[in-house]
C-alpha cells in the first residue's frame, strides 16, 4: 500500500513539473512576442518622427525663404521711395507743412520772399522798383510786372508764387526797372502732387526746367525695366514657328504634333536637323550658346508636351548650356566634325549621385566595435527571423561602411551571410536609406501611372520580333478574353518593364566596349531557368552588376525570383515579377553598385522619374528626359 502511494506521489510530482515548465515557456514566449511587437512599434514611431522632423525643417526653411523675400521686397520698395532725395516724405504724426522753394535754384526757402540766401545775395534788388519781364519762348516780349516798394504785391507769399505757374511758352526774368538790364532768369516752379498733399511743390526734372543755376542735376537712379521671361519665350516660339513655316518639311512636323499631341523619334530628329541647318546658315558653324538656348526654348514653347517637368528649365534635353549636351548640341557636333573645335572654357564638373554615392542617414541605436561583431556572430547562428531583422537594422551603418570601402566591399555577403537565406533584408536596408514612401513608389505607381503609357510609346517604335512579342505579352491579361500570345513570354508586368529597354536602348559601342542589342540587354535584366540548379554564375571578373534569376516551369508562371550578385543568389521577398524587379533596383543602392552601362538609361529613368531619388543631381541623357516629358505630360 505504501509503495503505490509513493508511486502516485512521484507521478503527480512529475506531472506538476511538466506543467510548470510548459507554463513558464508559454509565459516567456508571450513576453518575447509582446516585447518584439513593442520594439517594432517604437521603431516605426521613430521613423515617423524622423520623417515629420524632416518635413518640419523643410517647412521652416520655406517660411524663412518667404520671409526673406518679403523683407527684400519691402527694402527695395523703401529704397525706391528714398532713392530720390528731392522728394520729402511726410511724417504722419506731424501736422502737414507746405515748404517753400527758391524761385531761382529750387532750394528750400527758409524765409520770405521765396529766395534762398545765396540767390538773395546774387540777385540785386534796387530800392526803387523791380520788374519781372514776361516773355515768350519765340522771343516776343509780354507785359512787365512792377514790384516797387509801395506795391502791395511786393513778395506776397500767396500772389508771388502764382506768377510762376507751369506755362511752357513763358519765361521770366528779374531786371532793373530804370536801366532795363536783365539781372537773372527765373525758371517757373511746377507743382507736383505728393501723396495726399497736392499743394506741396517739388523741383521739376531736367526735361521740364533744364539745368539749374548751379548746373547740377539730380543723380537719383531710376529702376530700369527688366525683360520678362515670357517675352523671351514668345520670341523663341515665333522664331521656331517662322523657321518651320518657311520649310516644306516643317509643316509636316506641326501637323503631326497637332494630330498626335507629340512627336515621334523620326519627326523629332527631322525637327532638330531643320533648326540646326537654319542656325548654321544664320549664325555660322559655331553658334553662340545663347542662340542655341533660344532655339531649345522655342521648341518646348511651341510643342509643350516635349518639355521635361523635372528639369530646371525644361529644355535641357534639347540643349544644356552647363554641360554642352542635348539634341541640338549633338547635331551641331556632327555638322562641325570636320572643323577644328576649340573649347570656350572649362566646364564645371557635375556630381552625379547614382547608387554608389555614399549617403548619410540618421537612425536610432547603431552598434559599433565589439558589440557589433558580437551581433554579427549571433545572427549567423540565430534561427529567430525577428531577431535577425533587428540585428540587421542595428548594424546598418557598419554594413554601409563596408559597402563603400573599396577593399572590403566584396566581403559584405560573407560577413552578413543571412542575406543569402533571409527574404526582405534588401527591402529593409533600402527603406532605412530613403524611407517607406520612396520604397513603395514603383509598386504603387507603375500600373496606374506608367504601364499604359510605356506600352503606347513602345508601339510607335520600329517593330522587331522581340519588341512585338513583348507588346503582346504586356497587353495580355489572363482574366480577359484576349487571345493567348503565340510565343509564351513574360507576364504583363515584366514585359512592360522590359519595354523600357527598347525605349531607352543601350548606348552605341565605343573603342572599349562593343555595341549590344536590346535583346542582349534584356538578358542583363532577367534570366529564366526551370530550376535553381541550372543557374551557373558568370565567369566575367570585375563585373558586379546584379540581375534577376526567374525559376519556374514557364516564363509567365514563376515560382521564385533571386537576385544574382557576386556568384550568389539572394532570395526575393516578392513572388510577383514587378516586386522582384523592385528588389533588383534596390540592390544597386543597398550594395553600392553602379548601373550596368547597357542599362544605365533605364535605371536612371526609374531612379528620377519613378522613385524621385536625387532629381536634378543625376546625369541624365536627353532620351531619358524626352521619355519622361512624354509620359508625364499625358501624351
Amino acid at each position: 500500500m505504501s509503495g503505490s502511494v509513493l508511486a502516485f506521489q512521484t507521478q503527480l510530482a512529475s506531472i506538476m513539473d511538466v506543467l510548470v515548465r510548459n507554463t513558464v515557456c508559454e509565459i516567456t514566449r508571450l513576453y518575447e512576442d509582446s516585447y518584439m511587437n513593442f520594439q517594432s512599434i517604437i521603431a516605426q514611431h521613430e521613423e515617423e518622427n524622423a520623417s515629420l522632423k524632416m518635413k518640419l525643417q523643410q517647412s521652416e526653411k520655406a517660411l524663412m525663404l518667404q520671409s526673406q523675400r518679403e523683407s527684400r521686397k519691402n527694402e527695395s520698395q523703401e529704397n525706391l521711395v528714398h532713392s530720390d532725395p528731392l522728394i520729402k516724405q511726410e511724417d504722419p504724426d506731424v501736422d502737414m507743412k507746405i515748404d517753400m522753394f527758391c524761385a531761382v535754384c529750387g532750394k528750400t526757402a527758409e524765409s520770405e520772399p521765396p529766395f534762398c540766401d545765396m540767390c538773395r545775395r546774387t540777385v540785386s534788388f534796387p530800392a526803387q522798383s523791380l520788374e519781372v519781364e514776361q516773355s515768350h519762348r519765340d522771343g516776343s516780349v509780354g507785359k512787365n510786372i512792377d514790384f516797387s516798394e509801395e506795391s502791395d504785391l511786393m513778395f506776397d507769399t500767396e500772389a508771388f508764387p502764382r506768377m510762376f505757374d507751369s506755362k511752357p511758352d513763358l519765361c521770366y526774368g528779374v531786371k532793373d526797372a530804370r536801366g532795363g538790364s536783365s539781372v537773372t532768369p527765373i525758371t517757373p516752379v511746377v507743382p507736383m502732387v505728393i501723396g495726399s498733399c497736392p499743394d506741396v511743390p517739388v523741383i521739376p526734372s531736367a526735361s521740364q526746367s533744364g539745368p539749374s543755376r548751379g548746373g547740377k542735376r539730380s543723380s537719383a537712379k531710376r529702376p530700369r525695366p527688366v525683360p520678362e521671361v515670357d517675352n523671351m519665350a514668345a520670341e523663341a516660339k515665333e522664331l521656331v514657328q517662322a523657321i518651320l513655316a518657311r520649310r516644306p518639311d516643317g509643316e509636316r512636323v506641326v501637323k503631326e504634333y497637332r494630330a498626335k499631341g507629340t512627336l515621334t523619334d523620326t519627326t523629332r530628329r527631322h525637327l532638330i536637323n531643320i533648326l540646326v541647318a537654319h542656325m548654321t546658315e544664320t549664325q555660322g558653324r559655331i553658334p553662340p550658346k545663347n542662340i542655341r538656348e533660344l532655339y531649345a526654348l522655342g521648341i518646348v514653347t511651341l510643342f509643350p508636351s516635349l518639355k521635361d517637368p523635372f528639369s530646371k528649365k525644361g529644355y535641357e534635353h534639347f540643349y544644356d548650356v552647363q554641360n554642352g549636351t542635348g539634341y541640338l548640341a549633338w547635331r551641331l557636333k556632327t555638322v562641325q566634325r570636320k572643323t577644328f573645335h576649340r573649347s570656350g572654357g572649362e566646364q564645371k564638373p557635375t556630381v552625379s549621385r547614382g547608387p554608389n554615392f555614399e549617403r548619410h542617414t540618421q537612425l536610432g541605436q547603431q552598434l559599433q566595435g565589439e558589440v557589433c561583431e558580437e551581433a554579427i556572430l549571433y545572427m549567423a547562428e540565430c534561427t529567430d527571423q525577428e531577431q535577425v531583422f533587428l540585428k540587421m537594422r542595428e548594424t546598418f551603418q557598419y554594413r554601409q561602411q563596408l559597402v563603400h570601402d573599396p577593399q572590403k566591399t566584396g566581403t559584405v555577403l560573407t560577413t552578413f551571410s543571412r542575406l543569402l537565406d533571409t527574404k526582405g533584408l534588401v527591402n529593409q536596408d533600402f527603406t532605412l536609406l530613403f524611407g517607406l514612401e520612396t520604397s513603395c513608389k514603383l509598386l504603387e505607381n507603375w500600373d496606374s501611372c506608367f504601364k499604359t503609357k510605356v506600352i503606347k510609346e513602345a508601339k510607335s517604335l520600329t517593330q522587331s520580333p522581340d519588341l512585338h512579342n513583348l507588346l503582346k505579352c504586356a497587353e495580355y491579361e489572363p482574366s480577359s478574353e484576349q487571345d493567348v500570345p503565340e510565343v509564351l513570354g513574360w507576364d504583363s508586368d515584366m514585359a512592360s518593364v522590359l519595354l523600357l529597354v527598347h525605349l531607352l536602348p543601350p548606348p552605341p559601342g565605343g573603342r572599349k566596349s562593343a555595341k549590344i542589342s536590346a535583346r542582349e540587354a534584356v538578358d542583363r535584366v532577367v534570366q529564366f531557368h526551370k530550376s535553381r540548379t541550372e543557374w551557373r554564375p558568370g565567369s566575367a571578373e570585375g563585373q558586379r552588376q546584379p540581375y534577376l534569376v526567374a525559376v519556374g516551369c514557364r516564363r509567365d508562371q514563376i515560382q521564385s525570383f533571386y537576385v544574382a550578385l557576386d556568384h550568389h543568389l539572394l532570395p526575393c521577398q516578392a513572388n510577383c515579377s514587378l516586386g522582384a524587379f523592385d528588389e533588383l533596383f534596390k540592390a544597386h543602392f543597398v550594395f553600392g553598385l553602379s548601373y550596368d552601362e547597357a542599362l544605365s538609361s533605364v535605371y536612371t529613368f526609374l531612379q528620377t522619374t519613378v522613385y524621385n531619388i536625387d532629381v536634378g543631381s543625376v546625369k541624365e541623357s536627353p532620351r531619358v528626359k524626352e521619355l519622361r516629358a512624354r509620359l508625364l505630360n499625358n501624351c
